[in-house]
């Protein structure tokens, strides 16, 4: 059955730092390539390992209607609380990125906790990767640290990227207790793809009635047409009622990120 699903949110969106020419270049590439799928806004995630500086990033993501950012903090950073509040204040990035995997450090550790908790006070969302790749499931991979995490912060909205992965279904019995956990469907809906995991994704989404889980691409890692095209697919296979498809495809990110609908 098809679906007229009306307005897209891609909540999980990288600048793409092969492009040459400064992140102005990267913002205007995924800016048209956002229109050429109709996507209506976009959701970047800032990242200190790419190799433009904070500032250069927000200019960029300024010149751009259609997309809005999230600032990379290191929780083990002396500044890292005043680092987010300039990033909030002066940058006008809309949340906090946390990336324990490639910055390599642990959810437990109460500095995680001090800046999550900072994220809540002044009123934005926390996304936090989630992707259990062999890397991190060698080093002790556990849904229950995000929990702790959301538990211990329980004024912060904190979206867990890419649904865990394969633990999906363990971080969606976990948020039926934390109201404070959100999700995105980003990469493992697609990297998945011919296994159960992808039908475990969308079983999750259903118990959870549609409600709290965001679209996102992970782009350029996936392009967006043929992450939207390819997800869509699925989720249509699953027979998602018209209500939830627009849960999941705009209004949950319209309410995690506190937007008006368009």
């Amino acid at each position: 059955m098809k679906h007229n699903h009306g307005q897209v949110i891609d909540a999980h969106l990288h600048l793409d730092d092969r492009i040459e020419g400064g992140a102005i270049n990267s913002v205007r590439e995924l800016d048209m390539a956002l229109k050429d799928s109709n996507i209506a806004r976009g959701v970047v995630l800032h990242l200190q390992v790419q190799r433009w500086g904070v500032e250069e990033v927000a200019e960029a993501l300024a010149s751009s209607e259609r997309l809005a950012g999230m600032i990379n903090v290191h929780p083990f950073d002396d500044d890292c609380e005043s680092q987010l509040r300039k990033g909030i204040e002066d940058l006008k990035f809309i949340g906090l990125k946390m990336h324990p995997r490639i910055q390599k450090y642990s959810l437990d550790d109460p500095r995680t906790h001090k800046l999550v908790q900072a994220a809540g006070e002044i009123g934005v969302p926390v996304v936090i990767d989630a992707f259990p790749d062999g890397d991190w499931l060698m080093q002790g991979f556990d849904p229950l640290a995000f929990a702790r995490l959301a538990k211990a912060c329980p004024n912060s909205k904190i979206l867990i990227a890419h649904f865990g992965g394969h633990y999906c279904i363990d971080f969606m019995m976990l948020a039926k207790r934390l109201p404070n956990v959100y999700f995105d469907v980003s990469f493992s809906l697609m990297y998945y793809r011919g296994s159960s995991v992808v039908n475990d994704i969308l079983y999750c989404c259903k118990s959870m009635k549609y409600d709290r889980v965001l679209y996102g691409s992970d782009y350029p890692d996936r392009s967006i047409a043929e992450t939207l095209k390819g997800s869509l697919a699925e989720m249509e296979g699953q027979s998602i009622p018209e209500d939830g498809m627009r849960r999941l495809l705009s209004k949950n990110a319209e309410d995690f990120f506190g937007w008006e609908a368009v």
